[in-house]
């Protein structure tokens, strides 16, 4: 692999990391709990695709949307959503980072504010969501699913990665707004 296409890999698998964040000790340890669930729900299905005549022919549940969600909330919450896809498209740090919570739970706000900025400046990126649907919501917290898709280049290339990933959004209310509190991937095409 050329120089170039290794420091393209490695600015695509920071973004990556960007939407996984830095995840706690206690995260990992329940990480691993939903790893070994995970890996047994995908023997069950593997072992009931076995038994049935479409081998091989397995689809997921549909994500569904919560059936609570006050008209007002939701509207709310899509806008936060949008929002912080926005700044971040338009390479907005001080916009981008007034979406995420004081109290993030899955990376350091600091930390978040540092990464974000050099992303911005070394890379040209785009993340596009597709699909998105909020799939829990309490009078103070909600889960937003999407498949993300991301586009990122070297600042100045031509040359350009794109990336399907499914994520859950979890949004907390804070001072009456609904804030970016944690950023999960699901899975990678």
């Amino acid at each position: 692999m050329n120089i170039h296409k290794t420091r393209l890999l490695l600015i695509f698998m920071l973004v990556g990391a960007l939407m996984l964040t830095a995840c706690g000790k206690e995260e990992e340890s329940s990480d691993k709990q939903e790893d070994t669930k995970v890996t047994t729900n995908n023997e069950q299905e593997n072992s009931n695709a076995s038994n049935s005549e479409n081998i091989g022919e397995s689809t997921p549940p549909p994500i569904q949307e919560a059936e609570n969600i006050p008209a007002k909330e939701k509207k709310a919450l899509l806008a936060a959503f949008d929002q912080h896809v926005k700044t971040f498209n338009q390479k907005d740090l001080d916009g981008y980072m007034s979406t995420i919570s004081k109290n993030p739970t899955s990376f350091k706000l600091d930390e978040e504010r540092d990464y974000i900025k050099n992303i911005f400046e070394t890379t040209d990126i785009q993340i596009n969501p597709q699909n998105v649907i909020i799939i829990d919501y309490k009078d103070n917290e909600a889960n937003i699913f999407t498949e993300m898709k991301t586009i990122v280049s070297e600042t100045g290339s031509k040359k350009k990665v794109e990336q399907l990933s499914r994520q859950i959004n979890t949004f907390k209310k804070e001072d009456g707004q609904w804030k970016l509190n944690a950023t999960f991937a699901m899975e990678t095409k």
